[in-house]
């Protein structure tokens, strides 16, 4: 009797882990249950290629864009390819430093405009999108009020 005790017991602790186990849903490996079924691949060169409109990073490499922010200030720009800002026109001079940047991350678009008088820099922010781009911009004092449309050609 003692043996067919020691058989039912591990029978009836493994019966209940798998009626147990029927009680909740694992998520199923490699998609998103209720989802498109898309997935976005991270970028392998600093953020700035993507999928278009699919919800992942936008490609706005080598393209132009034309703008006035909410300060006035007026610009003629190529999002070049290695990640960097060349500012053909910047309220009427030629404005090109090294160190304005841009970028595509996870469907943020971030640009950053160096050495401007008074306002050290600014930084562009919003959504990334092909055509027009609205964006939020911030002083290098940390003031706002440069907001910015970019609209893309001219």
């Amino acid at each position: 009797m003692k043996t067919s005790r020691i058989v039912v017991l591990p029978a009836l602790a493994a019966a209940s882990l798998l009626a147990l186990t029927g009680c909740f849903q694992l998520p199923p490996v490699g998609g998103n249950p209720g989802g498109s079924g898309e997935t976005t691949a991270p970028s392998t060169d600093g953020g700035e290629t993507g999928s278009g409109d699919s919800g992942g990073d936008v490609d706005l490499a080598g393209t132009s864009w034309t703008g006035t922010d909410a300060a006035g200030n007026e610009m003629d720009l190529v999002l070049e390819e290695d990640g960097t800002v060349l500012l053909n026109n910047w309220n009427d001079e030629n404005w090109d430093e090294a160190t304005d940047t841009w970028e595509v991350s996870g469907g943020d678009f971030t640009m950053f405009i160096s050495g401007i008088r008074d306002i050290q820099s600014l930084e562009y922010t919003g959504p990334a999108a092909e055509g027009e781009m609205q964006l939020t911009g911030v002083d290098g004092n940390g003031d706002q009020g440069y907001d910015l449309t970019l609209t893309q050609g001219g």
